[in-house]
């Protein structure tokens, strides 16, 4: 296969015609504290570095830069792609500096893509959860033997794969995780919130139980790293005074 060189050449524009430019819809927000380093940079010095939009002038690379030049009157410059879209902004974007999954959350909730939809309005309903244990609720994605997938699932989700098998299943143990709240500070941790998920398919085991008993002793219950050591613990609790055994772990 025989590699051709092609030349092309791009127009650099420029203008203090702000309202020309439009903020794309599913872009990420805008970085308030990014764009006061770059005030304070551009009062120093403003180099050269056009801002990327498409022929609706939409802004595909760049947004905290024109944001902050517009706050100091100062020349847009710019260069013109005239087919780039959203697809580009989060090529771009990644390849700039990394999307976290806030900003993926958003871009699919403006997409109008159903889970992702849920999945704000889910953590709108439970502001405690990090947006890694509500993927992890939300997907219940632990296997029987409690090994996370959660590496999958977040691939899954910035790819804009997102499932949710069980609304109303994940609102329940939502719930029954919510009650760990005032005996265990850490009630909210990734591993933690795993751990419980794969509890949850135990037909042996009852989260009243578990409560009443950590309720009782609740500096029995600390952090952990694996989802194995949670369970150890959380069985040694559970089983207290119990006169049949259950084994949690498996």
């Amino acid at each position: 296969m025989s590699n051709k060189n092609t030349e092309f050449s791009l127009q650099v524009y420029f203008t203090t015609d702000y309202s020309k430019f439009k903020i794309m819809k599913g872009n990420r927000e805008i970085d308030a504290s990014h764009v006061k380093r770059l005030i304070d940079s551009f009062r120093e010095g403003y180099l050269f570095s056009p801002i990327l939009v498409n022929s609706k002038h939409e802004i595909i690379d760049g947004q905290n830069r024109f944001t902050a030049a517009k706050a100091l009157n100062l020349p847009i410059y710019y260069l013109v792609a005239f087919n780039y879209g959203l697809k580009e902004v989060q090529v771009l974007n990644t390849n700039t500096k990394n999307w976290n999954k806030e900003d993926y959350l958003k871009m699919y909730c403006d997409k109008k893509i159903q889970p992702y939809i849920q999945m704000r309005k889910f953590m709108e309903d439970f502001p405690s959860f990090g947006i890694s244990a509500a993927i992890k609720i939300l997907t219940n994605d632990t296997d029987e033997q409690g090994a996370s997938t959660l590496d999958v699932k977040a691939k899954d989700f910035q790819k804009g794969l997102l499932e949710i098998p069980n609304l109303k299943l994940s609102y329940a143990n939502a719930k029954k995780i919510m009650k760990f709240e005032p005996l265990y500070k850490g009630f909210t941790r990734r591993t933690f919130v795993a751990t419980m998920i794969s509890l949850f398919k135990n037909p042996n085991y009852n989260n009243d139980e578990l409560i009443t008993k950590l309720s009782h002793n609740p500096t029995q219950l600390v952090d952990c790293t694996t989802i194995g050591s949670y369970k150890l613990i959380l069985e040694d609790i559970y089983n207290f005074r119990r006169r049949e055994k259950v084994n949690l772990r498996y």
